[in-house]
């Protein structure tokens, strides 16, 4: 009889741990879930991206740099002018200008997407695309949004003068 108690008893030791293993699993993902959930809730918007930034690109190391001007509307919408100051495969340096047009979006979290239809000094057009993080912010972008200061962004496509394209913009405050 000690011997069924013993295996009774680890019987039902077994069962208890595997049945609060079963049903403590989801309730700690659920409990992950809502902590990530809340953390992910940011007040990032279309309208964090609002006003004039000064842009720093560097293509390859120092293959090619660019400085610019990127005018965000806060409702999806950008213009930009860039000079790229490149080699020209000889020893020398060639300047290129371009003028872009686009739209962005931003996500909840900081992070989004450009898309700039470039149009280059000689005539020619390219469509590039371009992820990004917002870095640092301040208060100012509508409705309790935060207002981009500091912006990073890679570009997808193998650009004009080297195959990577960072670019870096800031916010050029009392700049329209």
């Amino acid at each position: 009889m000690p011997m069924f108690k013993s295996i009774s008893l680890l019987v039902v030791l077994a069962v208890a741990l595997a049945t609060g293993a079963f049903f403590a699993q989801p309730l700690a993902v659920e409990a992950t879930t809502g902590s990530l959930d809340k953390k992910s809730k940011s007040s990032f918007g279309q309208s964090s991206l609002s006003g004039s930034y000064g842009t720093a690109g560097r293509a390859n190391g120092y293959q090619s740099r660019s400085v610019g001007v990127a005018n965000f509307d806060g409702r999806g919408g950008v213009t930009r002018t860039v000079r790229i100051n490149a080699n020209d495969g000889s020893g020398g340096r060639r300047l290129i200008d371009l003028s872009s047009v686009g739209s962005y979006s931003v996500n909840s979290d900081g992070t989004g997407v450009i898309y700039f239809l470039n149009l280059s000094s000689d005539g020619s057009t390219t469509a590039v695309t371009y992820d990004f993080v917002i870095r640092t912010t301040e208060s100012g972008g509508g409705k309790g949004k935060l207002l981009a200061s500091a912006v990073e962004a890679v570009q997808r496509e193998a650009g004009v003068t080297a195959s990577l394209v960072e670019e870096s913009l800031t916010r050029r405050n009392g700049v329209r």
